[in-house]
């Protein structure tokens, strides 16, 4: 799979509330995932996997484990050279 240049935050965050089972606007840049959305490790992980097959990235096991919040993926995103528009 080729990697994704550009992706929208919107887009992330309606994958997100797909996958935690909440509605889009719960997930803020500093929703915590576990503590304030609620998601159990199982859901952490297929949000990951969603976004590697879905932008071709492939994210290690430190930036995994350590995506607390929607911000947090951003950042790893934008790290990792995906432009994350609005």
């Amino acid at each position: 799979m080729t990697h994704r240049d550009a992706v929208s935050a919107a887009a992330l965050r309606n994958l997100a509330a797909e996958i935690f089972e909440v509605r889009p606007n719960e997930i803020t840049d500093g929703a915590a995932f576990y503590e304030d959305l609620g998601i159990d490790s199982v859901q952490k992980v297929e949000f990951v996997v969603r976004i590697e097959r879905q932008l071709g990235v492939r994210l290690t096991d430190e930036e995994a484990a350590g995506l607390r919040d929607f911000g947090d993926t951003l950042a790893v995103l934008r790290n990792r050279g995906v432009s994350v528009g609005p």
